[in-house]
């Protein structure tokens, strides 16, 4: 089973570090439109919400199924996030 425990530390440290590199990314580029990454931004947050009602949500049968999909989602979220940032 994936651990609760391990799913809101690997939560903590993608959506964290996604974030890092977009403030990084304003501070080296002072003279852009910061509209998208702030965008970018909010979504990571949307997202680290959303994936700790998931977390937290008790209506579950088969836990080792549930955590393990959980994980695979937030590869992917994470994978679509770093996507947008590659793009800004």
């Amino acid at each position: 089973m994936a651990s609760v425990k391990n799913l809101k530390k690997d939560l903590n440290n993608i959506i964290g570090e996604i974030i890092q590199n977009v403030n990084l990314w304003q501070l080296e580029n002072p003279d852009v439109d910061l509209k998208k990454s702030e965008k970018l931004i909010d979504e990571c947050f949307d997202a680290f919400d959303a994936f700790i009602k998931k977390i937290h949500n008790k209506d579950v049968k088969d836990k080792n199924k549930y955590f393990k999909a959980l994980s695979l989602e937030l590869a992917n979220v994470a994978s679509d996030l770093v996507k947008k940032f590659n793009s800004l």
